[in-house]
């Protein structure tokens, strides 16, 4: 793909897309946390983050599911 290429900027607002997303953040969050697993300040942080992230995710998933997506 060129860089000069344009996004698919309708696709940003696409709730698979969001779930998706988030998905791939809460993963991140999840590998975050278990790196920090000696710092109980930046565990909690992580597991917030990845608490916070699945719970968007699940969102998005049930709004593409109710749109029939």
């Amino acid at each position: 793909m060129s860089a000069t290429m344009t996004r698919d900027i309708y696709a940003y607002h696409n709730p698979l897309h969001q779930a998706g997303r988030h998905f791939v953040m809460a993963e991140h969050c999840e590998r975050m946390k278990m790196a920090c697993a000696g710092n109980p300040e930046l565990f909690y942080k992580y597991a917030e983050c990845e608490y916070y992230h699945k719970a968007l995710a699940h969102r998005y998933k049930g709004i593409a599911a109710a749109e029939g997506m």
